[in-house]
């Protein structure tokens, strides 16, 4: 955390969920190299999408979420990790049957 209590995601790839999801999960935005940007007195953080297999159009591309709608974040130490622990990923039947 910093002086302001905001955590340091220096160094790593998280995956931040925004709160305006329906289900669960459903608006997660992952950002390598996240860091805080104040814009027009509003918090946001600003990072990288990693190459993501299957979505190359939206890969290596700026973005930035609004820091009061995220409710969850998950940290990965590096985008070896990332990429490592979403090859495990197994989704359940109903996720799958959801698309």
């Amino acid at each position: 955390m910093d002086d302001m209590g905001l955590p340091d995601f220096d160094g790593r790839v998280v995956i931040f969920y925004l709160s305006h999801s329906t289900r669960w999960g459903d608006s997660g935005i992952v950002l390598e190299y996240p860091k805080f940007e104040n814009n027009n007195g509003r918090l946001f953080i600003r990072g990288r999408i990693p190459e993501i297999e299957g979505q190359e159009w939206i890969s290596s591309t700026q973005a930035a979420v609004l820091w009061d709608a995220v409710f969850h974040w998950v940290e990965y130490k590096s985008i070896e990790e990332y990429r490592t622990k979403m090859s495990q990923y197994k989704p359940t039947l109903l996720q799958r049957l959801k698309g």
